[in-house]
């Protein structure tokens, strides 16, 4: 269904799904008048090689007309640091989706402060997650959000004392991270969907 979008994620969206959630509610008050629905899996309580191995039913069986993926994290966090591993998961997981479903595609990088302790390994996550637009530019459009929290935090810095972290040391999302993913992710899916229609 072409009006149905699907949001996908772990913990990354925040403890009860936060970012997601908000995404969706921004979306529809801001597009009214726009035939939206959302599906939303987040936190997911599947991992990745069992989003996998349940697709037809968990994802292919939705008929989503998007379907967007913020996934990684919780892997990375249970693998000990062992970004290969989880990016080869994202990579099938990715190609399962191009060859099954017929729906637009999104993924999220994902923001080094997310596990500080392991930045080299979301790295390569992230370098993998852009590369899936390359192989797959037709289907596969990636929200590049690593950079744009980045962005966020030069522009905190300039304020000092003011500045408001999005993550906390043990490399939580904080309320307003998940308000600015949500944001973003809001911003980035209207984008998509305005330039298939317009």
């Amino acid at each position: 269904m072409e009006n149905r979008i699907l949001i996908i994620g772990d913990e990354f969206f925040g403890d009860m799904g936060e970012a997601a959630n908000h995404a969706a509610e921004i979306l529809l008050c801001r597009e009214a008048n726009r035939p939206m629905q959302f599906s939303i899996n987040a936190p997911a309580v599947q991992s990745i090689d069992q989003l996998i191995t349940r697709a037809s039913a968990d994802i292919i069986g939705k008929k989503a007309g998007r379907i967007v993926v913020g996934l990684g994290l919780r892997e990375l966090k249970h693998v000990k640091g062992d970004g290969q591993k989880v990016a080869l998961s994202y990579q099938t997981l990715a190609e399962e989706l191009v060859l099954k479903t017929q729906s637009k595609l999104n993924f999220i990088t994902l923001p080094v402060d997310l596990f500080p302790e392991s930045v080299s390994q979301l790295n390569f996550i992230n370098e993998t997650i852009r590369g899936l637009e390359q192989k797959y530019p037709d289907r596969v459009k990636v929200f590049d959000f690593a950079v744009h929290s980045d962005k966020f935090k030069e522009k905190q810095a300039e304020r000092g004392k003011f500045a408001r972290s999005i993550y906390t040391e043990e490399g939580k999302p904080t309320a307003i991270c998940t308000m600015l993913l949500a944001l973003f992710l809001q911003e980035c899916i209207l984008k998509e969907i305005k330039d298939i229609k317009e």
